[in-house]
């Protein structure tokens, strides 16, 4: 039975959303629903304000329901990356004869591992690296195929349990029928990026507020998840000290500037409190902007080096979220300081084309495509043999 009025709940740095929609025939998606509030956010795997979780959490439920004129029965949560780890780990089973592979027989797979050294986290989510077969093909799609042996590269992310007692707590008292978790990265993932990339192993980086995310994906899986608390909040902030303004006036010039352009004779006017006028240089806007622009990039490199992956040369790297998007020249800056080009990825849907509703929208896709379908999201795909 389909499930009615499906929700999801993504918890941003700056800002708490709810997203509740439907698929269409022909899996457009359909909003019906949307509500957002600010909120202290979180930084370093912790929330900032945990007090007022509860009262903010039921602001932006309440507002999307409004908005939907529906009470949502199914919600889904999505786990931000500084509240994640992700594991992989090789899994096998041996059938001795051939055996058409159900999708009952890829959950055996996924649970051979169960355990995995850390008591404070749980698994949310579970995806396939690969799968592979008796002639050693690497596929995506494992179920009907026969095999006398099963294996493969199975992708865990685990969320930690202070998360989900948080998150639990402040969604107690409004009886929500069903309530499920899973990885944001992932969604943003497999949702923004096309197959054929991910095959090639593909990094998307998510630049928020005050948190940014570097996710290495890999077929269906995540191979490897770093975040750090770097975004463009700490842009704003620095422009309030400098130059004395207040949060507002500081995200509208940061929004206002071009690092493409000279800005030598250019200023922002300021209206102060006793009425008097502040001249801002915009060059002097710039090259704050331009230093966090670069320190963004540098840490993505400590990130790239903290991980195991070689990363191929062919490799795609993108980037999505409110932080740096919607400056200009900014992802150019960030290309040159990582040396490597970066691509700005935004939702593929008519009206919800924003970076910053990427994490929100792609955790609506998925969580209507699991709604659709009995077991995960299995997407036919071949690989080539290594």
């Amino acid at each position: 039975m389909a499930r009615k009025n499906i929700a999801v709940l993504d918890f941003g740095s700056s800002h708490i959303s709810v997203m509740m929609g439907s698929l269409s025939i022909n899996d457009t998606l359909n909003l019906k629903g949307y509500g957002e509030v600010s909120y202290a956010g979180f930084m370093d795997g912790e929330f900032l304000e945990p007090e007022a979780l509860k009262e903010d959490v039921a602001s932006a439920i309440a507002m999307a329901e409004n908005n939907a004129q529906a009470k949502i029965t199914h919600l889904y949560v999505g786990v931000p990356a500084e509240f994640s780890e992700v594991v992989v780990k090789n899994a096998e089973m041996n059938f001795y004869t051939p055996h058409k592979i159900t999708d009952e027989d890829v959950v055996d797979l996924y649970n051979i591992h169960t355990s995995f050294g850390n008591d404070d986290f749980s698994v949310v989510s579970r995806s396939p690296i690969y799968f592979t077969l008796d002639d050693g093909e690497r596929i995506i799609k494992a179920t009907g195929k026969t095999t006398e042996k099963f294996s493969g590269l199975i992708s865990y992310t685990l969320c930690d349990n202070k998360f989900l007692e948080s998150v639990q707590q402040a969604l107690a008292p409004l009886n929500i029928q069903y309530i499920e978790y899973f990885s944001e990265q992932l969604s943003e993932s497999l949702f923004l990026i096309e197959p054929e990339e991910r095959d090639a192993c593909a990094v998307l980086i998510d630049c928020g507020f005050l948190s940014t995310s570097v996710s290495t994906i890999m077929g269906d899986g995540l191979l490897d998840l770093k975040s750090f608390t770097l975004g463009s909040g700490h842009m704003v902030g620095d422009i309030c000290e400098r130059f004395g303004v207040g949060p507002e006036q500081a995200e509208e010039i940061k929004r206002g500037i071009s690092l493409l352009e000279e800005n030598d004779d250019e200023v922002f006017e300021v209206t102060e409190a006793d009425g008097s006028v502040k001249e801002i240089a915009v060059s002097d806007v710039c090259e704050i902007v331009k230093y966090r622009v670069r320190q963004i990039g540098k840490t993505i490199l400590k990130c790239f080096d903290a991980s195991d992956i070689e990363l191929p040369e062919q490799s795609k790297i993108y980037i999505t979220g409110g932080g740096i998007d919607y400056i200009e020249g900014a992802i150019p800056l960030l290309s040159e300081t990582i040396g490597r080009e970066v691509v700005e990825l935004v939702p593929p849907v008519k009206g919800l084309d924003k970076p910053h509703l990427s994490s929100t929208v792609s955790l609506l896709d998925m969580a209507l495509k699991k709604n659709k379908q009995s077991i995960g999201l299995f997407f036919v795909k071949l690989f080539k043999r290594k």
